[in-house]
């Protein structure tokens, strides 16, 4: 009987360490590539100095497309927006963004009402995708500080990555051993980080949206953050706002916007409620070119 219990132990203990060593090479492989965004700014952009970044989640991918507004504005521009994330991930990429080795003049931190009203944030759908730089001190900062129903997940991967690995598995295990065959893929955005949805008829859908007027009160503790960050390193904060449909949002005085919230109400150009379609991306991006506050 002692035998066969210590033979459980030794094969237990075996089996787990060659886990968690499957496990880690999966986020090495998936860090050193360009799959998510984390790792496209990290890996995949050769570019250190920006004239601006759009930084944001699936309403900053989708809206502001920084090829357009580069080849109408003669500006080096790159989005590094995630969707299903917040201003606490936005305050994370931004430091992410800097740390390997890169830099913007101005930061176009588009935003969304309900999460500026937030005041206390908690973990992001995609905050999964900085595992694989959980070894860099500011994500550990950030496991540790921010709430959530997974964050003791996020905090001991860094010592056993078989727990995150394992709990993620379909959106890291695959994609690390996707990134050892083809490192540059990337998931669902351009060379330049954009992504835009299909045109689609949603007419239907939008029909029954009633008009909104929402004043907003900021009070998320990380565009604080962010703001001081920019203030520190001198990069010039633009707030910015997406249009939504039949809704106009009104901002405080003392955020610099660029308000495209009402810019236009027509359903052809949404995918939904507050996702525009590529033809309403490339109305909002030539809108954006021409932004005085953008340009100066």
């Amino acid at each position: 009987m002692n035998k066969f219990l210590k033979k459980i132990v030794i094969y237990g203990l075996a089996s787990f360490i060659v886990l968690n060593l499957i496990a880690f090479l999966s986020l090495y492989f998936l860090g050193k590539s360009s799959f998510y965004k984390q790792q496209f700014v990290k890996n995949g952009v050769k570019e250190t100095t920006f004239d601006y970044i759009v930084l944001g989640s699936s309403t900053g991918l989708t809206t502001l497309d920084t090829k357009l507004i580069d080849s109408l504005t003669h500006r080096s521009g790159l989005n590094i927006s995630i969707d299903d994330s917040g201003l606490s991930s936005h305050y994370l990429m931004l430091q992410h963004f800097y740390l390997s080795g890169k830099s913007t003049k101005k930061l176009i931190l588009a935003v969304m009402p309900d999460d500026l009203e937030n005041e206390k944030p908690k973990l992001n759908g995609n905050d999964y995708r900085f595992l694989p730089h959980n070894n860099e001190d500011e994500v550990q900062t950030f496991f540790n500080e921010i709430e959530g129903d997974n964050k003791i997940i996020y905090q001991t991967s860094k010592y056993v990555p078989l727990i995150g690995v394992s709990y993620f598995n379909t959106e890291l295990f695959f994609p690390g051993i996707l990134s050892i065959f083809q490192p540059t893929k990337r998931n669902l955005f351009d060379q330049n980080g954009n992504y835009s949805y299909p045109t689609i008829n949603s007419s239907k859908k939008l029909e029954k949206t009633s008009n909104k007027i929402k004043k907003l009160e900021y009070k998320n503790p990380y565009l604080t953050k962010i703001i001081d960050f920019c203030r520190l390193n001198k990069v010039k904060l633009i707030i910015y706002q997406s249009p939504i449909y039949k809704t106009e949002v009104i901002f405080p005085d003392e955020l610099n916007c660029v308000n495209q919230c009402s810019l236009f109400n027509v359903s052809e150009f949404f995918y939904d409620e507050i996702h525009v379609n590529s033809k309403g991306r490339r109305i909002c991006s030539e809108d954006f070119s021409k932004n005085s506050f953008f340009l100066n």
